[in-house]
């Protein structure tokens, strides 16, 4: 890769990498860790990811338990877990809340797959933001005279070619998650 792209690049995989975490957090019907492992609970006065305060696992694909190492936290974990709002009702048993995952109907489908096109959106407009912050920043090196204009159109190409190719990973990661939500 050519020394110029080495920022860039950086930068939108960073981008590449946010939107493959967001879109693990949407449910596609089955039990997943992912789903839940980032919700944040009131806990010891401060909010922590759940995935810091218990063990999560997924021992059934229509159910995940929430393993708490603090029983005293446990109302809060329940808490936050309705409050992220995402459709799961969780079931209090001494330490262990259990998630029942319910079956996706058709309309919540389409709302999974409506969050995922924004999204998908999003990240497209993050990597075009970055695109067009390095061609700023190269335009003035130009004009100030630190390399020529042959120089700028070539940083130009590479950059184009690299942000096409990350596009087309986003469209196809936002592709596989669809197809993910669409099947029953």
């Amino acid at each position: 890769m050519d020394p110029v792209l080495t920022e860039p690049n950086q930068k939108i995989e960073a981008v590449l990498h946010h939107f493959k975490m967001e879109i693990t957090g949407i449910r596609a019907g089955r039990a997943n860790p992912a789903l839940i492992e980032n919700i944040l609970v009131e806990v010891y006065g401060t909010k922590m990811k759940l995935m810091e305060v218990g063990n999560i696992s997924a021992p059934q694909p229509s159910l995940l338990t929430v393993q708490v190492w603090d029983v005293t936290i446990l109302n809060n974990v329940i808490k936050g877990i309705q409050e992220a709002n995402i459709g799961l009702n969780p079931s209090n048993e001494g330490t262990l809340i259990r998630l029942p995952i319910p079956p996706l109907t058709a309309e919540r489908r389409e709302e999974f797959i409506k969050l995922l096109h924004q999204k998908q959106e999003e990240a497209h407009v993050s990597v075009r933001q970055i695109r067009q912050d390095f061609r700023s920043e190269w335009k003035k090196l130009q004009e100030e005279g630190q390399f020529g204009e042959d120089e700028f159109f070539r940083r130009e190409k590479l950059l184009q070619e690299l942000v096409d190719k990350k596009i087309g990973e986003i469209e196809q990661l936002g592709k596989t998650k669809e197809e993910e939500l669409t099947q029953i």
